[in-house]
């Protein structure tokens, strides 16, 4: 059995809405005194290091004081000294002095909203790392996560009996995770011990990092059964602390090829739900903790969470959380429908990916079930056709950011992914809790219906923005759904609860609602907007104090009213090239002709807007001189085809006319213009890759996209990658 980690907050950290009446005044005193040493803690310490990871492998270059070096420092507007790289392939940057908070927030900003930074924050000091590692101390496990040096092979018959000497414990290889291999422990150890074992481990010259694994909980409090209206979701409404979803409803309310993955408890079939569920996956490694006979699967069913006395920790009896349908219900229930709520994206899809199960989930399977969400590739599981725009993740626990789950949270970015997480009902610093504390991720903690911090949210620096997720008095419960089940699943119903697991959805479907409105939206560009456009918090409370919440309340209607339309972001002279799909053809197309989208969009014979977009020109007088036309063909029903084709390279354009003369005809020479990449793939300076995907079938249907996780998800659906060097890249978008 393995160390554990939780929906966001521990079963310790439950509370009742009567217990929470009970506590109330003692919390006052007690919260109130730790929060103000917080903020003289947190004003006193000088940020002394940035922590950066670039989209490519180019820290050499850096390293080196080289281009990207001077970039970054121009970016910043202040000299970066670097002073080496993180196990997981993060610069480390060295600043020349004090700086001044509002400067030092204001280079960050710059720097996040470059698109070749994936993430960029202030690196930890040794102290907090320590009381990571110290608030973890009360578990136990049996794994560890190691990943070899590049172009170290696993002869594992060598490694293992190496391995095994240097820490005097015998282990063995259970499974590879991507780059990453699973080692299990000969017998339980104790989370201090196994940190000893990963450290020692890390001395070997073959070990680019190891990480314990522990276990996380889901970060909520048990929803009670209810029966909600709209008009009860002040957490959508209130003016004082509810996030102004109907002004966000005004701007976008969603897009059906928004996916977003919630890495939970699973999810079950709920009326509220009809039509917004994926296929998804079942990650729990364990089959003592899943609950269904098996272990890893294709079924993504909460099967009860319940745990009796004494189990999971010495804890007391609770009953199933249904936690993840909880979570879901607050994103994608669906609204308008006569219905108990009203979710936040009205067409954003739930790819339901479980991981938590009976006393948690392990850090193992987290890191896998994020990976998978994201799109990469696990052994022995079906490739995800649905690659996640957003990932939430309402579960965490005490403990450092392992490197392995640090590198998904970077593999999702890399891949134009957005990462939310709750930062956790502990009422501590949120420093010493993961995965809240990685870096890249956007950490939510929780305020009350007065504008003020909830009484068990974790808060600190690393907080990025607050959502409402309630107190638990009278009128201050957020209500989502849930199952009428106390341990296995029942019949679907409402519910109540209150948690960082609740505040953490709202700022995952804001994010969805802003890439449907914007698909060319980078992960640290969606955070500057959400911070960019919070609300102060209410009264003269804690928040007020000092930056401990985050930088305010979000308001979901604010950053969407500053998310620009993708089709009016284009860069100048530029315009956008528009997506549509037809599923019961399963075929795309694209154009940028305003009165064929008019046509398409009043008459479209099935096919409709997916929300994505890249750029191109429709005169070359407005262009760079590179840039080459592009020729569109189509193939009618008659040919058993039915599609189009689209292509910049003259000779490829040649081609078909002469070799399909009369199958496919030559509708316009110069659709549009674009440039191209080099034979090596490699685009121009200030533009993106677009990439071309051939579906392998007799009705030869293309897609181009610029987003890396569409093509992760065409890769999945075994559609053959088209163009230019080992990506197949077929033109280049200008940004």
């Amino acid at each position: 059995m393995s160390p554990s980690l939780s929906a966001s907050g521990s079963n310790a950290g439950r509370f009742s809405s009567i217990t929470f009446m009970r506590y109330w005044t003692l919390f006052v005193l007690c919260s109130t005194m730790m929060l103000l040493v917080g903020v003289t803690k947190a004003q006193a310490e000088t940020a002394i290091n940035l922590r950066l990871m670039v989209r490519s492998n180019t820290s050499a270059d850096a390293t080196a004081g080289g281009a990207l070096l001077a970039r970054l420092e121009a970016l910043a507007g202040m000299k970066l000294t670097p002073t080496g790289t993180t196990k997981t392939g993060a610069l480390l940057l060295a600043l020349p002095g004090p700086v001044a908070a509002r400067d030092l927030a204001a280079a960050l900003g710059r720097l996040r909203d470059d698109r070749a930074v994936l993430w960029v924050d202030i690196a930890p000091q040794s102290e907090t790392l320590r009381k990571a590692r110290t608030k973890a101390t009360g578990q136990r496990g049996q794994k560890l996560l190691l990943r070899l040096k590049d172009g170290v092979a696993p002869e594992w018959s060598t490694l293992a009996p190496r391995f095994a000497q240097r820490v005097g414990v015998a282990l063995s290889v259970e499974r590879q995770i991507g780059n990453v291999w699973v080692l299990r422990l000969a017998e339980m150890q104790s989370a201090d011990t196994l940190a000893d074992l990963a450290a020692l481990l890390e001395t070997d010259e073959a070990v680019q990092y190891v990480d314990p694994v522990l276990r996380r909980f889901a970060q909520a409090q048990a929803p009670a059964p209810n029966d909600p209206l709209f008009d009860q979701q002040w957490n959508l409404t209130d003016s004082v602390s509810g996030i102004n979803a109907q002004a966000a409803w005004a701007l976008q309310k969603g897009s059906a090829s928004m996916t977003v993955a919630v890495v939970d408890t699973g999810v079950l079939p709920h009326p509220d739900l009809a039509g917004r569920l994926l296929p998804g996956y079942d990650f729990i490694s364990d089959p003592s903790r899943s609950r269904d006979g098996d272990g890893r699967d294709a079924n993504p069913r909460d099967e009860g969470d319940w745990m009796d006395a004494g189990e999971c920790g010495g804890f007391p009896a609770e009953p199933s959380s249904w936690h993840g349908t909880f979570v879901a219900g607050l994103i994608a229930a669906n609204p308008d429908n006569g219905l108990g709520i009203a979710g936040l994206d009205w067409n954003a899809k739930i790819l339901p990916v479980r991981a938590l199960g009976h006393c948690g989930g392990t850090d193992e399977d987290i890191f896998e079930a994020m990976l998978w969400a994201s799109g990469a590739q696990i052994a022995g599981v079906p490739p995800n056709q649905n690659p996640a725009k957003v990932i939430n993740l309402s579960l965490g626990g005490f403990g450092a950011c392992g490197n392995a789950v640090q590198e998904a949270v970077d593999d999702a970015l890399a891949q134009g992914s957005v990462v939310v997480v709750a930062a956790g009902n502990e009422t501590d610093d949120v420093s010493t809790f993961a995965p809240a504390n990685c870096s890249g991720v956007i950490t939510v903690g929780a305020h009350n219906r007065l504008g003020n911090l909830a009484f068990y949210s974790n808060f600190g620096r690393r907080i990025d923005i607050s959502a409402p997720a309630g107190d638990g008095g009278t009128g201050d419960s957020v209500i989502s759904l849930s199952n009428d089940g106390t341990t296995i699943p029942g019949a679907p119903a409402y519910g109540e609860g209150i948690g960082t697991s609740f505040s953490a959805p709202l700022v995952a479907g804001t994010a969805s609602l802003m890439l449907a409105r914007n698909p060319t939206l980078t992960a640290g560009r969606v955070l500057s907007i959400l911070q960019g456009t919070t609300r102060d918090f209410a009264g003269t409370g804690p928040c007020r104090l000092g930056n401990l919440c985050g930088i305010g309340m979000l308001d979901a209607g604010s950053a969407l009213s500053s998310t620009v339309p993708g089709t009016q972001a284009a860069p100048v002279g530029a315009v956008p090239v528009v997506e549509y799909y037809n599923a019961d053809l399963d075929h795309y197309f694209m154009t940028t002709s305003a009165a064929e989208m008019a046509v398409l969009d009043a008459f479209g014979n099935g096919f409709q807007r997916t929300g994505y977009l890249f750029y191109a020109y429709a005169d070359p007088i407005r262009a760079p001189a590179s840039v080459r036309p592009v020729c569109r063909f189509y193939a009618g029903p008659s040919q058993q085809i039915n599609s189009h084709f689209f292509t910049a390279s003259a000779a490829e354009c040649q081609f078909v006319q002469q070799r399909w003369l009369g199958v496919w005809g030559l509708e316009s020479a110069a659709v549009f213009y674009i440039q191209v990449p080099d034979d090596a793939g490699a685009c121009p300076a200030d533009t993106l890759p677009v990439y071309r995907f051939f579906n392998n079938r007799r009705d030869a249907n293309h897609r181009y996209s610029i987003d890396l996780s569409v093509r992760r998800g065409m890769i999945n659906r075994a559609w053959v990658p088209e163009g230019s060097g080992p990506n197949a890249v077929a033109f280049c978008s200008p940004i």
